[in-house]
């Protein structure tokens, strides 16, 4: 990961098994999506959308699909939801004073199946235990995620915005009437 990217990754160490138990396809995937949410290329969606039977610990985390067929999800139509899920949360940077990367923390703390809850399951169970449990949880503070092709659009009109402010060169038209 570079530094240029707006997360720093701290993932859980049982992250790296829970990738291991996937197929080979579905483990190059699940460690490309990780770097795209800690380069915020991607983003997920938010978990306090959760009924309340869900814990409580859950609802400050995150939450982004994936499958060995991947498509845009308004593009669904007629086809079953992704099967596996990464499930993470945002944390304050590293409070070290010795540690000069001040940038927050993406930490996975799952990957797996959605099938019976599975990835869930294994988040609430790591976020109970003491040392994961006593870093509290933080909701990131930056731009919403752009799509793709957007940043050309925006660069496209400021670029018309500037013509249009800058004062013409040459000759002036000449004016009706005149």
């Amino acid at each position: 990961m570079a530094s240029s990217d707006p997360f720093r990754g701290d993932h859980l160490p049982q992250v790296g098994a829970d990738i291991l138990k996937l197929n080979p396809q579905l483990q190059k995937l699940a460690i490309i999506r990780i770097a795209q949410l800690t380069s915020g290329e991607r983003t997920g969606i938010r978990l306090e959308r959760m009924s309340d039977s869900w814990p409580a610990e859950i609802r400050d985390c995150w939450k982004l699909y994936f499958d060995e067929q991947e498509y845009d999800e308004g593009q669904r139509l007629n086809r079953p939801a992704p099967r596996y899920r990464i499930v993470y949360r945002f944390l304050d940077p590293v409070p070290d004073p010795a540690d000069r990367d001040r940038r927050p923390r993406l930490q996975v703390l799952a990957v797996g199946p959605r099938h019976m809850a599975e990835a869930y399951e294994r988040a609430v169970s790591r976020l109970a235990r003491p040392e994961v449990a006593g870093e509290r949880s933080v909701q990131p503070t930056r731009r919403a995620p752009q799509r793709r092709g957007q940043r050309a659009e925006e660069r496209g009109r400021r670029a018309q915005d500037e013509q249009r402010q800058q004062p013409r060169q040459g000759s002036p038209r000449p004016r009706p009437g005149r």
